[in-house]
């Protein structure tokens, strides 16, 4: 009898300990559908080679209304955060958005703050004219779970200080929308991340222009990240002054203070001039 109970326990003590992320991809297959699919999707999640791993479940919850409208539009989907080597669930993330996003279908990994630990996003606002926007998680070492703080708000909506310009700015030429807290989203067309220089950039359609007419200069700015936060140090911007001229001003960072650095003229064929 105890030898039976003996190999019975060597049969189920493997199964206890099985790693529920055996098997799992590490992103979403290419070619996913971007909205209309509300169908959960799980990754592995490294956050380190050989350091803490996680299996991340992205659940679209979203349920659609007369119109498209999203019912709950707080809690439109969320993320299950659990450890790898036993299943424990350590997180539960809401997802806020007003459009049926398939979310699994738009993670994605990456080091967003460069601190040598992989963070994860999803996307959560899309537009053919202004842009994506993305709700990010940061990873905590500290406490071993996944957070969203001042970092992943500046990444997603662009730092006070700009906000703060386009607020008083009556030509502004990007895209706003309502933040998670209350303020001022602006809608970046692209984000860079420079790994080697612990940079980041945001550039902008700005609405149907788009920048100077012929010259690839719009609006945009670039970031340090120190301390898990975001430093504007590079910002540019433009404006046609009449139907002949487009002007390019851009500021640096100086002495610890953004200053005007450079005033670029264009004709409308993109020429410099006076």
């Amino acid at each position: 009898m105890w030898r039976r109970l003996s190999m019975l326990a060597l049969y189920v003590m493997p199964a206890l300990w099985a790693n529920v992320c055996d098997g799992l991809p590490a992103g979403p297959p290419k070619g996913s559908d971007l909205v209309g699919r509300n169908e959960p999707l799980s990754f592995k999640l490294s956050v380190t080679p050989g350091g803490p791993a996680f299996r991340i479940t992205v659940r679209p919850l979203w349920q659609i209304k007369a119109g498209r409208e999203i019912i709950d539009e707080s809690r439109a989907g969320e993320i299950e955060v659990a450890r790898c080597k036993d299943g424990k669930q350590l997180q539960v993330l809401p997802i806020e958005a007003d459009q049926p996003i398939s979310f699994g279908s738009t993670f994605h990994a990456d080091d967003l703050n460069f601190d040598g630990y992989l963070d994860f996003s999803v996307l959560t606002e899309f537009s053919g004219t202004g842009g994506d926007v993305r709700s990010y998680w940061v990873y905590d070492p500290r406490s071993g779970i996944f957070v969203q703080n001042e970092f992943t708000r500046e990444l997603r909506c662009g730092s006070a200080a700009v906000e703060r310009v386009e607020h008083d700015n009556p030509f502004s030429h990007a895209t706003s929308l309502p933040s998670q807290d209350g303020g001022e989203c602006l809608v970046a067309a692209f984000i860079d991340f420079d790994p080697q220089k612990h940079e980041i950039g945001r550039r902008y359609f700005g609405g149907a222009m788009g920048g100077c007419p012929n010259t690839g200069e719009g609006k945009g700015e670039r970031y340090r990240v120190v301390n898990n936060r975001l430093i504007l140090i590079h910002r540019q911007d433009f404006e046609q002054i009449d139907q002949e001229v487009c002007v390019v001003t851009v500021w640096d960072l100086v002495g610890g203070t953004m200053r005007v650095t450079e005033v670029r003229r264009y004709d409308l064929q993109g020429r410099p001039v006076k």
